[in-house]
């Protein structure tokens, strides 16, 4: 090997850190002379922010013999249409990159699609210091949100420590409490050990976890022993303590006020603050039989993420600027060049507000505009798509709802007999008085198998109140599509209330086989 790099070698470095940053493999390139020296230029169809990241990163990544070293560029062809474009393939990797469910991670690799905030600064407000649970369907952002306080905390120098339940979702009892204490120890140690350049800050907090790992100390004693040695460490860096417990439903049930009660205990007076992060409906956070767990307002607040379909202009608004900054990422603009405005709306609606469903949606529909050679992304694309992701949604009842699945697809199974089968529309009222399906509805809503459109509906007599929930959009499109189905969709954002007191209703019992109730207009 001679002082610099083969050029064909070279080339094939070069090309391969590139295609590492976008994500697609097989770019073309050229090599172009620009005075008395040569420059490797990559094939792309627009000007990017993506391609300025992945050019510098590609450059730093290059051995210091390698002759392209500050000499890589990129070379513009227009491609004819978005899915045949390098572009939709690294937008492709863009989706799957940016829509897994992690929490962890605090410092992401690679290219960042800018944060699309929610509407209310939601981040801002779990930054602050204060307790906090975060509520939101499955998909609708909580991870990211998680992500993005733990961003902001980080520009002020606080001690953060961030768990993803799932790990912890097979234990119960003291097991439980002793697994994710130390481990709430381990990550607020590296953190202060972070800030401090590792001195003798967190010595009693360290000692501390060791008496956890070898089972020294007691359950019930630990959060006492953990608040003294913490509130030494917060005092003496003078900054708060962040803990971020996300996916908190995934706890086993009657283990989650417990749970909650430790580690709020080893947190509460020790400059420390907790952020639960989880779906309502399978979050349990407080037991006054035992008086443990987050007493709501005093120990935590509500933060709630939900765009529902109950605004639904304001959450088409949401999803298509996330859709639309991943777009910019690639050079493209949100335009029917490409999806049209109808198939965009399908694509909203069938979503109901959640983000990672929406974006992993785009995704396939994609998929199927590149793959039937389709000059945008049309609305057959995107029904086939939806269709499709029905599994996915099932695979995620039995994840989340271990135990209530068997219900939960039994009362499914219901609501499709009554709505789909019998009645022809995607629709149904449901009265807002305590039922069992009732609460496996509002379960099914939390995982995106049904979505509410309207909270308060009085069909007949004052007094009477019902939810208007749809189906999701996966039950009777694409492969799984009925005919001749009524969809709910509103004119201009606005429901019909004619229309909404005709919808079917759902009667106590409809899952033991009952009969609905009498025809609303009766």
């Amino acid at each position: 090997m001679s002082e610099t790099l083969d050029e064909t070698v070279a080339k094939s470095e070069a090309s391969a850190a590139f295609e590492r940053e976008v994500g697609v493999s097989g770019l073309r390139s050229n090599i172009s002379e620009v005075g008395n020296r040569s420059f490797l230029k990559f094939v792309v169809g627009r000007q990017s922010p993506l391609y300025t990241y992945a050019l510098h990163a590609s450059q730093q990544n290059l051995s210091q013999s390698n002759p392209f070293r500050g000499a890589l560029g990129i070379s513009v062809e227009r491609p004819l249409h978005f899915p045949g474009s390098t572009e939709a393939n690294a937008l492709l990797t863009l989706l799957t990159r940016s829509t897994r469910a992690v929490s962890q991670d605090a410092s992401p690799q690679g290219f960042v699609v800018p944060y699309v905030p929610f509407q209310k600064g939601e981040d801002h407000l779990l930054a602050q210091p204060a307790s906090h649970i975060v509520r939101g369907r499955r998909g609708v952002g909580k991870s990211t949100l998680i992500r993005r306080a733990v961003q902001i905390l980080s520009e002020t120098s606080a001690v953060v420590a961030v768990l993803d339940m799932q790990t912890y979702s097979t234990l119960a009892g003291p097991e439980l409490i002793y697994e994710v204490l130390q481990d709430v120890c381990d990550s607020l140690i590296e953190s202060a050990n972070r800030l401090d350049g590792g001195s003798d800050s967190c010595a009693e907090l360290i000692l501390v976890s060791e008496k956890i790992r070898a089972r020294e100390v007691n359950a019930d004693a630990a959060p006492v022993a953990i608040k003294r040695a913490l509130a030494k460490v917060t005092r003496k860096l003078r900054r708060n303590a962040f803990v971020f417990l996300d996916d908190f439903h995934l706890i086993d049930f009657p283990s989650q006020p417990i749970l909650l009660h430790a580690v709020h205990a080893a947190l509460k007076g020790a400059n420390g603050w907790l952020k639960v992060a989880g779906l309502a409906s399978l979050l349990y956070t407080y037991t006054p039989t035992i008086r443990k767990g987050l007493q709501i307002p005093g120990d935590a607040q509500f933060i709630s993420l939900d765009l529902t379909l109950e605004n639904p202009e304001a959450a088409e608004l949401h999803l298509k600027a996330i859709l639309a900054s991943f777009l910019d990422a690639v050079g493209y603009p949100l335009t029917s060049d490409v999806i049209p405005e109808s198939a965009l709306r399908r694509l909203v609606w069938a979503n109901a507000g959640v983000a990672r469903d929406f974006l992993q949606m785009f995704g396939r529909s994609l998929e199927h505009a590149q793959r039937n050679k389709h000059t945008v992304v049309t609305l057959s694309d995107v029904n086939i798509a939806i269709g499709e992701f029905g599994q996915q949604k099932m695979d995620d009842v039995e994840r989340d709802a271990r135990n209530e699945a068997g219900d939960l697809l039994r009362m499914l199974k219901a609501l499709e007999n009554l709505c789909l089968e019998d009645r022809k529309i995607n629709a149904f009222l449901l009265r807002t008085e305590d039922s069992r399906e009732r609460v496996l509805v509002q379960i099914l809503s939390d995982l995106r198998m049904v979505h509410l459109i309207h909270q308060s509906i009085t069909p007949n007599k004052a007094g009477e109140r019902f939810e208007a929930y749809i189906l999701d959009y996966s039950l009777f499109t694409g492969f799984r599509r009925r005919p001749n189905i009524s969809e709910m969709v509103p004119e201009e954002f606005q429901f019909k209330a004619s229309e909404l007191r005709a919808l079917p209703r759902v009667s106590a019992g409809l899952i033991d086989g009952k009969a609905e109730e009498a025809d609303p207009a009766n």
